[in-house]
């Protein structure tokens, strides 16, 4: 591989070449979810979901081997910033361009929902603008219509916490069936968001992004008033009442052909990621002559039974050589919050949470507690550090989950868990814990880390004015693994 695409808790995105020159990106699981048969039959489902779909408004599929040991799934690269990066970097586009964005998404969507299929998780994220036009990405969690319609809960049975908060439908906020028009809810969202700078639904917290989505209606005065019609039928509530792909198309009206579809910001991100290409296949851009993207660093290759020679059952499986490169950032990621099941064979069963004099002998805090609060299976702290260099004021809570054996006291937490969770970042890689999610920092936290083990949860908020940000996250594992400890088992 020549660079990383994107990266996550479940696995990574690498930027590739197959035989004939052509780049690609290559989706690959980690190993230890490789060996989770419910996970391995989700990525069979992308799979199959990604190949019914044709390329002209999405990255078609050019490989994929969902059952070798290290499931891998290679699309045609598409080169281009995300919709949400452009927003972040150039400000909300104008109406013309929202509109040919917006029919855009309608010929996607049409597309993908002829392929049988409803996409489920619709963001500005997952919209690539090209040189071309729009191309809508990462079918991770795309449904068959008609599982759907059977009933099939399959991710939430499994325990997964899916999809977008901000840009969910009514019915998938509250769980329901989903047809093609929880789609259309989701691009309405998505065209509001390119228009105004920000979802119509996004609220202070998760929950009450959700409330909204399902029961409040948006305010749309910021939306041009040539699209505002537009954009609330589809996010009307009743999902009978939306147009379907085909109707939007209708009612955006002809999109007039342009050779430069975007913004010149668009082309000015598409430049710079040539940029990085070249610099990793070894080009140099005119007036260049040293690039500065990072050296290429050899990585395992996947070893021949994941991608077998010709003459095999299999035929016409591309060996794809690898080479990552170290902070090469092209595409974004999936940003869909997934968490997996308890890596334990037997979940950790905690019995009383720590008073907050017992737990100020165990957490590596400099200051003393200066309030608390327990109540049986709750507790919370308060270490106020305020004006004390190296001493960060520090709120931390306990929440423990009794009442039935372990596996139901296990289960009722991480139920709690992740319904917090949903719309955070995973935090991964931490060494300790089951799951666990950094929250959203605001004026009273430079920090917050989540952690959940067994039946019982820790919540960590630091804020650590003299620290930076990297600094905070490493006091707040450190806090939180502590917090752990000071439990009893």
């Amino acid at each position: 591989m020549l660079g990383v695409l994107g990266q996550g808790g479940m696995g990574r995105v690498l930027l590739g070449a197959g035989p004939d020159g052509r780049l690609v990106a290559v989706k690959q699981v980690l190993a230890h979810f490789a060996d989770d048969e419910g996970f391995r039959a989700r990525f069979r489902r992308e799979v199959t979901a990604s190949r019914k779909v044709a390329g002209a408004y999405t990255a078609a599929v050019i490989d994929a081997d969902p059952d070798a040991p290290t499931p891998w799934l290679a699309s045609v690269f598409v080169a281009g910033p995300s919709l949400g990066a452009v927003v972040k970097a150039a400000g909300v586009l104008p109406e013309d361009v929202v509109r040919r964005l917006a029919a855009g998404l309608a010929s996607a969507l049409a597309e993908i929902h002829r392929a049988g299929l409803v996409h489920r998780d619709l963001k500005p994220d997952n919209v690539l603008l090209a040189e071309d036009g729009v191309r809508v990405i990462d079918l991770g969690i795309a449904r068959e219509t008609e599982s759907e319609a059977e009933g099939d809960a399959g991710l939430t049975r499994t325990g997964l916490v899916v999809g977008s908060p901000a840009y969910m439908s009514p019915e998938q906020a509250e769980g329901k069936p989903l047809t093609p028009a929880s789609d259309v809810f989701s691009l309405g969202s998505v065209l509001a968001m390119a228009a105004t700078g920000r979802s119509p639904f996004v609220g202070p917290s998760t929950f009450q992004t959700l409330y909204d989505v399902v029961h409040t209606e948006p305010d749309l005065s910021g939306v041009p008033a040539g699209l505002r019609e537009v954009v609330a039928g589809c996010l009307a509530k009743d999902p009978a009442a939306r147009p379907s792909p085909a109707r939007l198309r209708e009612l955006i009206g002809p999109v007039a052909p342009a050779g430069r579809q975007w913004p010149d910001a668009v082309y000015g991100m598409l430049a710079a990621q040539r940029a990085e290409i070249d610099g990793l296949l070894g080009g140099h851009p005119a007036g260049d002559p040293e690039p500065h993207a990072p050296e290429p660093v050899p990585v395992p290759v996947p070893e021949p039974q994941d991608a077998p020679p010709p003459h095999s059952p299999r035929r016409g499986r591309r060996r794809i050589t690898a080479l990552a490169a170290a902070g090469v950032l092209l595409v974004a990621g999936t940003g869909v919050v997934a968490y997996v099941r308890d890596r334990m064979n037997a979940p950790v069963a905690y019995t009383a949470v720590p008073s907050c004099q017992q737990a100020a002998r165990t957490l590596p805090l400099a200051v003393p507690v200066t309030s608390s609060g327990t109540s049986g299976t709750r507790s919370g702290c308060t270490w106020d550090g305020s004006g004390l260099a190296e001493a960060p004021r520090a709120l931390v809570r306990w929440d423990l989950s009794l009442g039935g054996d372990a596996d139901a006291n296990a289960a009722a937490q991480k139920r709690r868990f992740q319904g917090e969770a949903t719309g955070q970042r995973e935090a991964s890689r931490l060494g300790f814990g089951t799951e666990a999610y950094w929250g959203s920092p605001g004026a009273d936290w430079t920090c917050v880390l989540a952690v959940r083990e067994g039946n019982l949860s820790v919540w960590t908020g630091l804020r650590a004015k003299p620290y930076t940000k990297a600094a905070c996250e490493t006091k707040a594992k450190e806090v939180a693994r502590a917090a752990l400890k000071a439990a009893t088992r």
